[in-house]
Parts: structure tokens; C-alpha cells; sequence
């Protein structure tokens, strides 16, 4: 790539990535802009998650007399050699992420001064704004108007506490598993705390899933999202429609697959679709709707790879489905179900 073009696509992305932390939600014109820009080039995408995460690193920093003076004495630095012909309005969000550069460098040898108190945004939230809680039991599904018309769609098994304030509008996913549909208000950034992350709706909808092993999954539906760590190593990316990633907690956010959105939310049809998925997994999510009690016979057999549309609340067609198959033995076993090869050795 020429060292020009590089250049552009950061000085671009640097904006973009000011615009993005400073607002947390774009307004419908500057959100489809966006995006045709992402999609121009695979590149651009890449050069935002890196600026994205320097802001990040800036915005955690930020309180801190040492991490304060030396971004002001790098801009300092920077404006007095700025380039003669650089346009002027990108000189700004350059000089910005240069300093975060600097910042970001010198973060290693920074111990301890950050430290893990930092208060979370809920804190100020439920000052200001009255908590809301929800829930659905085992095997319900649950849609919600929010106050702010966003609706919210809970799975099943699923906690949520909602807090909305004048200038945020802040959601906690406790457990189980959500799918947000965001009304557009840019002063108010719509936030979805789980699994120790945060996900910021820059777009309109997304899906949020709460494993029992404290992993989150986040699928975007629509539009654009923005996932933070809520603390330790500042680190923050975006997603786009298509998109999913499997956070864990503390760690920064990897690269998201790309999936069926359709499948993945077809639980809000009363569905469960699976391309390829282990039987063990499979397993688990059923578990997840009902009392079901599958043992395997062979714990090989759990890697088996399921194909199929399922309903959660239908366990009698699933097992069908797999007595139906050349490889699977169903024994009942009480009140319990166990799997057996049906013969030889299955090879997953």
C-alpha cells in the first residue's frame, strides 16, 4: 500500500474514531456515511479498530497529571511542526492520535497508575435515573417496550437492569441473552454492559448472549456497534451488520466472523438453527430451554457436528431427529436421556 494512501485511510479513521468515542451514537446520515466507508476497503475497518483502541487508551488515561502532560507536550510538539500542506481540518484528529501513540508507548512502564477503581458508568447512571428490572423465566421469551422506544427482546433464562439517564441510556445483561432494537438519539449513547465489556450501539440493532462459562457473544443485526472493555487494558473495536465475536472478559475483543444473522436470532422465532455447531453445544442450548437431561455414552460423541432447525421447547422432536440418524443410539434412561453410538467408532 502507498505510504500516501495509508495515511489518508488513518487520517480518515482518526476522525472517525474521535467522532465515535466523544458522541457514542451517530445520527442516521453520519451513520450511512460510515459505513459506505467501511465498506470501500477491508483496510479501513482494520485502520478504525486501531484508532478506536488509541482512543480508548487516551480516554482511560485522561485524570492523570503524568499521562495529561505528556499528550500536551506531544500536540504542543506536533502544532508547532505541522506540515504546510495538510488540510487544517484534519490536523486536529492527527496531532490528537499522534499523542495517543506517544501515550500508548509509554503505557507499559506506567504501572500501577491507572490502578482498578475507576468508577463504572452505572454508578452515575442510577443517581439520575430510576432502575428498571426484567426477566423471563426458563423456555419464555419476552419483548419490551423501553421508555426511550427501543425495544428490547429477552431470551429465555435471561436478567436485565436498565438505567436511563439525561445522557445515556445504560443497560446491565446479567445473564441469558438480548436483542436490542435502538432508537436513534445520538446525545444519548445506548450501552449494553455484559461479561465485563461494553457495547455501545452505534447502528440500530444488535444481539447479546451471556454464557454460563462468562463468555458474551455479540451479533450485530443492523448498523454499527462499538464493544469497550469495561476495565483493565483499554481496548475498543467496531462491528458491523454481519459481524459476531465471542468477548472475554478483560481480554480485547477479537476479530469478528463473519455469520448468518438470521440464524443467530432465530430464537426469536421460537427457533434454534444450527450450521455445523458440536452436539455438545447443541445440547447445552436446549438445556437452556427445558429440564432436559442428555448424558453421552461416549463423550466423543459430543463433537458430532448438527445440522438442522430445531424448536427449543419441542425436546421429543430433537431426540427424534437424532434417533432418525445412522450414528446415534437414544436410551431413556428414568427420567434422563443417554446417547450411545449406534455402531462402530464415530469419527466427528
Amino acid at each position: 500500500m502507498p505510504a500516501d494512501r495509508d495515511m489518508n485511510i488513518y487520517d480518515t479513521a482518526a476522525i472517525w474514531a474521535e467522532r465515535l468515542m466523544a458522541n457514542g451514537a451517530l445520527d442516521a446520515a453520519a451513520e450511512a456515511e460510515l459505513e459506505a466507508w467501511l465498506q470501500a476497503d477491508p483496510e479501513h475497518q482494520t485502520a478504525l479498530n486501531a484508532c478506536l483502541e488509541l482512543e480508548s487508551t487516551l480516554d482511560a488515561a485522561h485524570g492523570s497529571d503524568w499521562a495529561d502532560g505528556l499528550i500536551a507536550a506531544t500536540e504542543a510538539e506536533l502544532t508547532a511542526e505541522e506540515a504546510p500542506g495538510r488540510p487544517a481540518w484534519i490536523v486536529p484528529a492527527v496531532i490528537g492520535m499522534a499523542a495517543m501513540l506517544a501515550l500508548a508507548i509509554a503505557l507499559p512502564v506506567w504501572t500501577g497508575m491507572l490502578g482498578g477503581d475507576r468508577a463504572t458508568d452505572i454508578d452515575g447512571a442510577v443517581q439520575v435515573a430510576a432502575l428498571e428490572t426484567y426477566s423471563t423465566a426458563r423456555g419464555d421469551r419476552q419483548e419490551i417496550a423501553l421508555p426511550d422506544g427501543s425495544v428490547m427482546t429477552l431470551n429465555t433464562g435471561s436478567r436485565v437492569t436498565t438505567a436511563f439517564a439525561a445522557d445515556e441510556r445504560r443497560v446491565v445483561l446479567e445473564a441469558g441473552e438480548a436483542l436490542f432494537e435502538v432508537s436513534h438519539d445520538p446525545a444519548r449513547p445506548f450501552i449494553v454492559e455484559a461479561g465485563g465489556h461494553e457495547v455501545r450501539a452505534v447502528g440500530t440493532a444488535f444481539n447479546v448472549y451471556s454464557r454460563d462459562d462468562g463468555r458474551t457473544v455479540v451479533t450485530v443485526v443492523e448498523g454499527l456497534v462499538q464493544t469497550r472493555i469495561e476495565s483493565g487494558p483499554a481496548s475498543a473495536a467496531l462491528l458491523r451488520a454481519g459481524d459476531q465475536v465471542e468477548l472475554v472478559p478483560g481480554e480485547p475483543a477479537p476479530e469478528p466472523a463473519r455469520v448468518d444473522v438470521a440464524a443467530a436470532t432465530a430464537w426469536r422465532q421460537g427457533r434454534l438453527v444450527f450450521d455445523g455447531r458440536r452436539l455438545s453445544e447443541v445440547v447445552s442450548e436446549f438445556r437452556r430451554y427445558n429440564d432436559l437431561d442428555i448424558a453421552f455414552a461416549d463423550r466423543q460423541l459430543g463433537e458430532l457436528q448438527i445440522n438442522g432447525s430445531f424448536d427449543p421447547s419441542d425436546s421429543e422432536a430433537f431426540l427424534a431427529a437424532l434417533s432418525a440418524t445412522e450414528s446415534l443410539r437414544i436410551e431413556r434412561v428414568g427420567d434422563g436421556i443417554r446417547i450411545h453410538a449406534s455402531e462402530g467408532n464415530i469419527q466427528p
